[in-house]
């Protein structure tokens, strides 16, 4: 075989490599990506016309409701959002709701959401059946985690100076009494 037989056969091996190469980093790299966002559950509650009360009046508990659009990516940033903050952060303190507002328009239009050709995401906050607030538009993580504990802060009871327990059989020591002072006399100077 001549030399440039040899050449030309392993120029088509090299590409040949290298295009399997290239097609096996895409599988790798960019297959998981995908599989993830199939992945990605919600474990947010979902919210209806029939246990919106329910829902948002659970007691002891900020509800963040994220009212969805189907194939909108704010709504999906949102959703990842909530996820991992909830995981991350809050636990039992926040309880996450989702409302798909196309099937449930009544819900919508009661948050205010009329157009949807401008829908930019939304949260709806809610404790104790009151409605403390919204964000609307913002998908920023670090604007909704404020936004969450501003409203957690709210939430939390103020205690008075005896908030220790009653317990049985003790007494508190109540202290000294504060003595009383009383300003000095001021002199009296004659002046001649």
């Amino acid at each position: 075989m001549p030399p440039e037989q040899k050449a030309a056969w392993i120029r088509r091996i090299f590409v040949l490599v290298l295009l399997g190469t290239a097609a096996a980093a895409g599988y790798f790299f960019v297959m998981p990506e995908n599989l993830k966002e199939a992945m990605v559950k919600s474990t947010a509650v979902q919210v209806t016309k029939e246990n919106i009360k329910e829902v948002q009046g659970k007691p002891g508990v900020l509800t963040v409701t994220n009212m969805r659009l189907d194939g909108n990516p704010n709504s999906k940033a949102l959703q990842e959002i909530l996820e991992k903050l909830k995981q991350e952060k809050y636990g039992e303190k926040v309880q996450m709701a989702e409302v798909d507002i196309k099937k449930e328009p009544e819900i919508a239009a009661a948050a205010g959401l009329v157009d949807l050709e401008q829908f930019a995401g939304h949260l709806d906050f809610h404790a104790e059946g009151k409605k403390l607030g919204d964000l609307a538009g913002q998908t920023d993580p670090k604007i909704v985690e404020a936004t969450i504990d501003r409203y957690l802060a709210g939430l939390l009871q103020r205690i008075d100076k005896n908030w220790l327990p009653d317990v049985p059989g003790m007494q508190r020591n109540r202290g000294q009494p504060v003595l009383e002072v009383k300003p000095a006399k001021k002199p009296v100077t004659t002046t001649p």
